[in-house]
């Protein structure tokens, strides 16, 4: 039985137990799917739930487009409901938008349940640990699933269990305190599309790497600031140092930090560089805005043409390194640049348009693109092929 199948046959099933029209025969297929699949059983327990029915309508257009949600009202405008029972109607309207929203989430939680020889298309499977590391002298080291253990300018160099670490000896810490600031010796880190990795900077920093960046810092520090270069995106955790700040350098302008935790996205292909402060204080500069200061939960996005600060939602922009993506009311365009760095694919449109549809939703870092795919297609909006590591997106609604 293919995916989809079992999605809709899923939602029917609950559909028909919501409004009570479901006979003893289906009643106990949907129990026995119920028993099989626990996520399952906890959004069915949900949808029983009537603050959850009273939102789900609202819901349902945070998973469309305006076109599917337009479509959706379309369709539901053609039931008219009884004279003497306009309540019920209010109850079905729920429902089916608690059932259409219920679709749409079960693509994501049927897909750790379906074998990929159920598949009808091939699979996308998610980045790996990996990485590319230069050394001073030149020396290129491919930093995968081996363990390496090297001395790099009297800096002990280990990649160990998907880590990469800098651990000073004793000789080389009683210098960093006694050095002025001076050019050193840096290392070169490059995350491939279709990467990630993690690094322990020798002052115990860590970093953890998305793909598509690159990341060139000291093999040690010396001087009064702690720099590194970033091209890409990454998450930072700094260890404090008062008297050595942190400075994270971009090609729209820097970071500096004492101790803190914060995201740091500037691809060079894109025209903003994000800065998303989790925990601490940091301020980020450059010659055309000056210094943007921020707190908790704020984000300074810079560009050519200014900077902008606001609060904004943490997950949706280091949900990433707990191994979600979250999105709220994204373009498909933004959507799938971040995929195409991820799964190492490239993505075409049937036309233009279409990467401007905006769409809201989560999905699990290390499941296979076809989830979001198959997510996307139950809104009715679009279809896709696959095509090797080509994805092909076309209007479903066209017509």
């Amino acid at each position: 039985m293919k995916k989809f199948e079992n999605v809709y046959q899923d939602a029917a099933l609950i559909q028909k137990a919501l409004l009570g029209e479901a006979n003893e025969s289906e009643q106990q297929e949907l129990e026995k799917r119920l028993a099989k699949c626990p996520d399952l059983q906890k959004v069915y327990e949900q949808l029983q739930k009537g603050e959850t029915l009273r939102v789900a309508f609202e819901e349902y257009k945070n998973y469309s487009s305006k076109k599917a949600y337009e479509s959706f009202l379309q369709k539901i405008g053609q039931m008219k409901p009884e004279v003497k029972k306009p309540r019920m109607f209010r109850i079905w309207w729920s429902v089916a938008a608690a059932v259409i929203f219920l679709v749409i989430g079960l693509s994501f939680y049927m897909s750790n349940y379906v074998s990929t020889e159920e598949e009808s298309r091939p699979l996308i499977l998610p980045g790996v640990q990996q990485a590319q590391l230069t050394l001073p002298d030149g020396s290129i080291i491919d930093v995968r699933k081996e363990e390496f253990d090297v001395i790099v300018d009297g800096v002990q160099v280990k990649y160990k269990e998907g880590v990469l670490s800098y651990e000073p000896t004793v000789t080389t810490q009683h210098e960093e305190k006694n050095v002025e600031e001076k050019p050193v010796k840096s290392n070169e880190l490059v995350i491939p599309r279709g990467g990630e990795n993690t690094v322990i900077l020798a002052d115990g920093t860590t970093v953890y790497l998305n793909a598509g960046s690159k990341l060139t810092y000291p093999v040690r520090f010396a001087g009064k600031r702690r720099t590194v270069v970033l091209e890409g995106e990454a998450y930072f955790e700094v260890v404090q140092d008062e008297s050595h700040p942190f400075v994270v350098q971009t090609h729209l302008g820097e970071v500096m930090v004492l101790g803190t935790a914060f995201n740091v996205n500037a691809y060079t292909d894109a025209s903003v560089c994000y800065t998303t402060l989790v925990h601490g204080k940091v301020q980020f500069s450059a010659p055309n805005v000056g210094t943007v200061t921020l707190q908790p939960g704020e984000q300074a996005a810079v560009s050519a043409n200014g900077t902008e600060k606001r609060t904004v939602d943490l997950d949706e922009y280091v949900g990433w390194v707990n191994g979600v993506y979250n999105f709220k009311n994204r373009s498909l365009g933004e959507i799938m640049e971040t995929f195409e760095r991820w799964y190492d694919i490239q993505v075409y449109y049937e036309t233009p348009d279409l990467r401007d549809i905006t769409y809201s939703g989560s999905l699990k870092r290390n499941g296979a693109i076809n989830s979001f795919l198959d997510a996307l297609e139950l809104t009715g909006d679009l279809t896709y092929k696959i095509s090797g590591r080509k994805v092909l997106i076309y209007d479903r609604m066209k017509d």
